[in-house]
């Protein structure tokens, strides 16, 4: 994999509206919705941990739906 030598923007659209994501070359990602001046920065390692997070609590809620479905029948 290459070191990220510049920084990207790219415009995405979210539930909330339109975005501004900028990957930094120091590790850090930066969110800023659209016609604001404010900019949320977070390392990208803890975007990971919050990831991943995210889908271990899905997997274990799917489980639980599971085991009580089977549970009921």
């Amino acid at each position: 994999m290459t070191d990220l030598l510049k920084l990207v923007r790219r415009r995405v659209r979210l539930p909330r509206g339109p975005v501004s994501v900028t990957l930094y070359p120091d590790g850090t990602i930066g969110f800023r919705e659209h016609k604001r001046r404010v900019e949320f920065r977070v390392p990208l390692a803890r975007v990971f941990v919050l990831a991943a997070d995210a889908y271990q609590q899905q997997q274990r809620a799917e489980r639980k739906a599971a085991a009580k479905l089977r549970r009921a029948q």
